[in-house]
């Protein structure tokens, strides 16, 4: 039977209040939580709130101004670029899995219905930094780079309902490419075009879970999605002598709301070994958007405007997004070890490809395992066994066809990680690594190689919670 306390951490269907009372009587954890119970107070709890919403609304405003991935990517011209996946740093480790798996002491931001499993207050944040090897048949470059992974403050309202609020990037495009024509046989004149395109789109997410009997949980999450993306097309003709480029610009500016909805189930198979299962659907298929687009004649600096000419003043328009539906199950042994996969299918058909092709983009799909160990949550003397250690796979199909040749990139990686605890079980430091290959130089005229690593904080507490002593 696995212990007390692991007991008490994930089986949230016995009674909450014996469940509390049970905790604080066993000796050997006193001496971890009593004094982070004893000294909570509602009006301290009051002022952390304060700070944290106040926190999330300037950390909002600081990285919609100047937090932007760097990392160059030629693959992100579609749609309103490359999409992020809702992860925390656990779920990096994993191979990205999280549709069915939680453990109660994390937030889970992939589906909202887990989010019911949480029974304390949870600050998380993560940042990423990623080295990414580009090369074509003709040159190769490398490049570094990073951005905040996420941010969500997980507050537990009753026994059944969970609530969380967020902010992550969702959203990045961030290339520039050139290309050259000759206009003669000897090559002397010559033309050269260039491609350009930045900026992408935030998130803040309100989520809720509800748990309904004992382990049926839904969730609803919303989400204001914001931002910018600009794309610039350029040419410029070398045969005269040109001191000047000409360029079409064209400045899409997103603000709406969308919406998705997760369920979850959760059955003891026997001596405590737990099967879960998950599912999320994407319930927006567009966004309200508007579109700027001009001519403008720039010096060859590219910062001066000679002269400008607005082609379509800001005109509003409704812009599809990808439809993803995601799937997951796994086994675990609350405290001890989880084995989970996911399977998503996302829908792109609708979305333009921004590269003046005719042909539909596909649907999608992605396949995920992962795994997490803890040789012994209850260890108080030895650090290494109470740390958490997980690894992961991930297989997708993407709709990137660089070459225009019908063949999709794919993208694989291999991910593990570690979960440092700190002064108590609720408190740890999250280092993932991930290493894999997009696309390949012989399929699509363009390969990636990158290694990303993502940190992260977990903190923990016991807020707006009565302090019961036996």
């Amino acid at each position: 039977m696995i212990s007390n306390i692991a007991n008490i951490l994930f089986d949230y269907e016995k009674n909450y209040d014996l469940c509390r009372l049970e905790l604080y009587n066993r000796a050997d954890f006193n001496r971890m939580i009593y004094k982070q119970l004893i000294y909570t107070q509602l009006s301290k709890k009051a002022l952390r709130v304060f700070f944290c919403a106040s926190f999330c609304f300037s950390f909002g405003i600081f990285q919609t101004s100047f937090a932007q991935t760097i990392v160059n990517s030629p693959l992100s011209y579609i749609g309103m670029g490359e999409i992020y996946p809702a992860e925390t740093p656990s779920n990096s480790m994993m191979g990205g899995i999280g549709i069915s798996n939680s453990n109660g002491i994390y937030s889970n931001q992939m589906n909202p219905a887990l989010l019911a499993r949480n029974r304390y207050t949870v600050l998380e944040a993560g940042i990423n930094a990623e080295l990414k090897n580009m090369q074509d048949y003709r040159q190769r470059q490398q490049v570094l780079g990073g951005n905040y992974q996420s941010f969500s403050l997980t507050l537990p309202m009753s026994n059944r309902w969970t609530m969380s609020f967020g902010i992550r990037p969702h959203s990045n495009v961030n290339y520039e490419t050139k290309s050259y024509r000759r206009l003669n046989v000897l090559g002397v004149d010559s033309l050269i075009y260039g491609y350009k395109g930045t900026g992408g789109v935030s998130k803040l997410t309100m989520n809720h879970g509800v748990r309904i009997g004992k382990e049926f949980y839904i969730g609803l999450e919303t989400a204001y999605l914001f931002g910018t993306v600009s794309r610039q097309v350029s040419t410029q003709n070398l045969s005269d002598g040109q001191y000047y480029k000409i360029q079409l610009e064209n400045a899409t500016r997103y603000s709406d709301f969308s919406f998705k909805a997760g369920i979850a189930y959760r059955h003891m198979i026997k001596n405590d070994i737990f099967l879960n299962l998950g599912a999320t659907f994407d319930l927006s298929n567009q966004l309200g958007a508007t579109n700027l687009r001009r001519f403008a004649t720039l010096d060859l600096t590219g910062l001066n405007v000679i002269n400008s000419d607005t082609l379509e003043k800001e005109t509003k328009f409704n812009q599809k997004i990808p439809v993803a539906q995601r799937f997951g199950i796994s086994l675990e042994k609350p405290a001890v070890w989880m084995v989970g996969v996911d399977y998503s299918r996302t829908n792109w058909t609708a979305i333009q490809n921004n590269l003046g092709r005719s042909a539909k983009l596909p649907t999608t799909s992605t396949i995920a395992f992962g795994a997490e160990y803890t040789p012994d949550f209850e260890s108080i003397s030895n650090f290494f066994k109470r740390t958490t250690y997980r690894v992961g796979y991930s297989y997708a199909t993407t709709p990137y066809d660089f070459a225009g040749n019908g063949r999709f990139a794919k993208d694989e990686f291999v991910s593990g990680g570690f979960a440092f605890p700190l002064r108590n079980f609720l408190n740890y430091i999250n280092i993932s690594y991930q290493f894999g290959r997009r696309g390949l130089l012989a399929d699509n005229a363009l390969e990636e190689q990158y290694q990303r690593v993502v940190i992260g904080l977990t903190l923990g507490d016991a807020w707006f919670q009565k302090v019961k002593l036996n």
